[in-house]
């Protein structure tokens, strides 16, 4: 084991199997430790040695080992401060570091590239001499253990192994020994070590010193694979006196056999009746289903009637109002020029009501919906919705779309209408997008903010109380009544709203 000094920094410990300084650019070890300072020590060598040497370092660490070890290197003269400065020394929270590139609860292989090959290339670039080198120590993978998730943590360190394909790089890490205590993790810890090109076993290995005490170490570990040896063959005897026990056994086997037969006859009424039940219940969902759509189609044959109502009846009510207003300016202008002001007045507000109730019309049911069809429709839709709210919305549609079924489109436009509202009620965003487009199988709709996001109780709801909003229910309704899949969660950041709904554009092209 390597004890010579290194410029910059003492020899603290034998903890690490050599120091950085006779290491090449390339290399992946990962260490088993019981105690954190044992392997703080370690790390403090390897990282104090790439410092020392003018090389760059990447601690991507817990926060108290982040601490622990800032605290060993300063105590041994190095200027973290510096170093930091010239971006020679990353510190990073493990756990914030993580989330930067999981995506489903499994690593990413295009984000752990983008970000952490972006740390290294930074790292490298602020290195000093000519052949620059990086020391990287991560725990990233051991937070992933801890969480019971051996296969993305496996995972991880092969993107590692991938990425020192493109970087230079030598990378430590750590497993706490005390998370691999049960018969089954000796599989994954296999596979662990083959991932990495150099194993460094536990303190209790690696502080033995003289070839003798090493000895003696493999004569008791040998001891302990005898003991289990003798345990299997006892194991075995058991197992033989049990199969010795069998003759009883069967005596009580044509009990046991009518028992269950009994309890199969029971199993197969209850399952029959359960299965009556299941039938019924899905036939009552279909009909729930026909139901809310039924209901779906009235309520939208209602606002478009209350639509037309608004526009034809009231509106022109409106519009011979504002003709006696301007027939009764003209005389009053003669008469009485104070009257003739509240006159001008009057003519103004009665404007101002029409105006709002052919916006209402509009946005009950926009006529130009049915005479020009969506797209239209989705850009006067929001033409006066960033008027209204000042949220400036980047629309992504197609230039032509072909007429599709009524239903469908006002589906489509009740989606977006909707969307966009819960965008000005709740995200507190600035900006929105609306993209539309069309694949072979269906539309594919996505609005998306960056405001403060959902929650999933809002969309999925609680068995606590906590209830689904009426606007989700019935973006959700409209979607399964064409077969489709609605999406609303978060989208770093922000709130995303994806909607899927198959159709044929051969007959509507």
């Amino acid at each position: 084991m390597n004890t010579t000094p290194i410029p910059g920094f003492d020899t603290v410990s034998l903890a690490h199997p050599t120091d950085f300084c006779h290491l090449g650019s390339h290399g992946h070890v990962v260490q088993f430790y019981g105690e954190d300072g044992f392997l703080l020590d370690g790390v403090s060598r390897f990282i104090g040695s790439a410092l020392g040497a003018g090389d760059a370092a990447i601690v991507i660490a817990t926060k108290a080992h982040e601490q622990g070890l800032a605290q060993r290197l300063k105590a041994h003269g190095l200027d973290i401060t510096s170093a930091v400065y010239q971006g020679r020394y990353v510190s990073l929270d493990a756990a914030e570091t993580l989330s930067k590139f999981m995506l489903n609860a499994w690593p990413d292989a295009a984000r752990f590239t983008d970000y952490v090959g972006g740390i290294i290339a930074r790292a490298t670039a602020a290195a000093k001499g000519e052949r620059a080198r990086v020391a990287a120590f991560g725990e990233m993978v051991a937070l992933l253990w801890a969480d019971g998730k051996p296969d993305a943590a496996i995972r991880l360190e092969q993107l590692w192994n991938e990425l020192a394909q493109t970087h230079s790089f030598y990378l430590h890490c750590a497993y706490p020994i005390s998370g691999f205590y049960r018969e089954g993790h000796g599989e994954p810890i296999q596979k662990i070590c083959a991932e990495h090109s150099r194993v460094l076993p536990a303190e209790s290995y690696m502080s033995l010193v003289g070839e003798e005490e090493r000895l003696r170490s493999i004569i008791l570990l040998q001891q302990k694979a005898q003991a289990l040896e003798t345990e299997v063959l006892e194991r075995q005897k058991v197992e033989e006196a049990l199969r010795a026990s069998e003759g009883a056994l069967r005596k009580s086997h044509g009990e046991l056999e009518k028992r269950v037969e009994q309890r199969t006859r029971e199993l197969f009424q209850l399952t029959c009746r359960l299965r009556a039940e299941v039938e019924q219940r899905t036939e009552a969902e279909a009909r729930l289903r026909e139901l809310s759509g039924r209901l779906l189609s009235l309520r939208d044959e209602e606002r478009r009637k209350l639509a037309r109502d608004l526009h034809d009846s009231t509106g022109q009510l409106f519009v011979a109002l504002q003709l006696n207003l301007a027939f009764l300016q003209k005389s009053a202008s003669k008469l009485e020029p104070a009257l003739s002001q509240r006159i001008a007045e009057s003519i103004n507000i009665a404007d101002q009501a029409m105006q709002e109730i052919r916006t209402m019309s509009y946005l009950l049911y926009p006529p130009m919906l049915d005479e020009v069809g969506l797209l239209f429709a989705i850009h006067w839709y929001v033409e006066g919705f960033v008027e209204r709210s000042n949220i400036q919305v980047d629309l992504d549609l197609p230039e032509e779309l072909g007429r599709l079924p009524q239903d469908l489109e006002t589906t489509v436009f009740r989606i977006v209408q909707e969307a966009l509202t819960n965008v000005h009620r709740h995200s507190g965003s600035s900006i929105a997008k609306v993209q539309l487009t069309i694949a072979p199988g269906g539309i594919h709709l996505v609005i998306q903010d960056q405001g403060k996001g959902i929650s999933l109780d809002k969309v999925e709801g609680t068995p606590n109380g906590t209830k689904i909003g009426v606007g989700i229910r019935g973006m959700r309704e409209r979607v399964r009544q064409f077969g489709g899949v609605l999406r609303i969660g978060p989208a770093n950041p922000g709130t995303c709203v994806e909607a899927i709904l198959p159709v044929s554009f051969s007959s509507h092209a």
